[in-house]
């Protein structure tokens, strides 16, 4: 319902001012309670780093200091889409989630939305470099054609799939299965970092997300340390769809999980 996602008043032209006159790489605070297009500072490169604090109440002024002089790690993450001023323009009232490429309305939410981004959900950085690895998988190939008197629909596409409310409790149960992830702090302050894993489907098109966060952990690593941590993917929930009726469905063939830029494929078969 924002008409606006730019800086207020004059803003935008005190940051640029004194990020020109500044004898050295200026660092923006910013405080608000939702997304900025701040496009123009992302872009500055006498802007040496942008600090999104949201609403940080009375320990903010200490916080933001240890974080700028270097006495902290930080390790959040974007937990929503910034959109650039142009979205605006998408009118409140239409709430798909999916683009349309005929009106040209570019879908919502990262899962979806197909548009320019100022950054990304999920994005954020560190005084650290981290690297993630996938270390083992409890099974690469998960089988939903147990029963024959579960009947197999094929999408326009041509992609068969099942639907989950017909596979049951102990057919998704079943197909839970284990991931890990090695992850590696290259630099050399110790983090508490945040470790995202998605979901997306090989197959492209007839609604299907662009990707979807399906778990999340944080580890404490010192400078050089490596360190594991283990998810538990429900695919029936992880790996499923809704369709054009609304309805959660599992497509055949290859789906992927990515951390980072890793990915690891697991194959639905029906």
């Amino acid at each position: 319902d924002r008409v606006d996602l730019l800086l207020p008043g004059r803003q935008q032209e005190l940051i640029t001012s004194v990020a020109k006159s500044a004898k050295k790489p200026v660092v923006l605070v910013l405080l608000s309670g939702g997304p900025i297009d701040v496009s123009f500072a992302k872009d500055d490169p006498r802007i040496g780093a942008i600090l999104w604090a949201g609403y940080p109440g009375q320990g903010g002024g200490i916080a933001l200091a240890e974080i700028i002089f270097g006495d902290h790690n930080p390790g959040g993450r974007l937990p929503g889409t910034w959109y650039p001023q142009d979205y605006t323009k998408v009118p409140m009232t239409d709430m798909r989630m999916r683009p349309d490429s005929f009106s040209d309305y570019p879908g919502r939410t990262y899962r979806f939305y197909e548009g320019d981004k100022v950054f990304e959900f999920g994005y954020g950085l560190s005084y650290s470099k981290y690297s993630y690895k996938f270390t083992h998988v409890s099974r690469k190939n998960l089988y939903l054609n147990h029963s024959s008197s579960l009947h197999t629909t094929r999408s326009w596409d041509s992609v068969g799939y099942k639907l989950v409310s017909e596979l049951g409790t102990q057919v998704c149960d079943e197909n839970k299965f284990k991931v890990g992830v090695g992850v590696k702090n290259d630099g050399e302050m110790s983090g508490k970092h945040p470790v995202l894993l998605f979901a997306r489907q090989g197959k492209v098109g007839d609604g299907r997300v662009k990707k979807q966060l399906i778990g999340f952990q944080s580890v404490v690593l010192s400078g050089g340390e490596r360190g594991e941590i283990e998810f538990e993917v429900s695919p029936c929930e992880d790996l499923s769809r809704a369709n054009e009726y609304g309805v959660m469905v599992m497509d055949e063939g290859r789906h992927f999980l990515v951390v980072g830029d890793d990915k690891l494929p697991v194959t639905i078969i029906i």
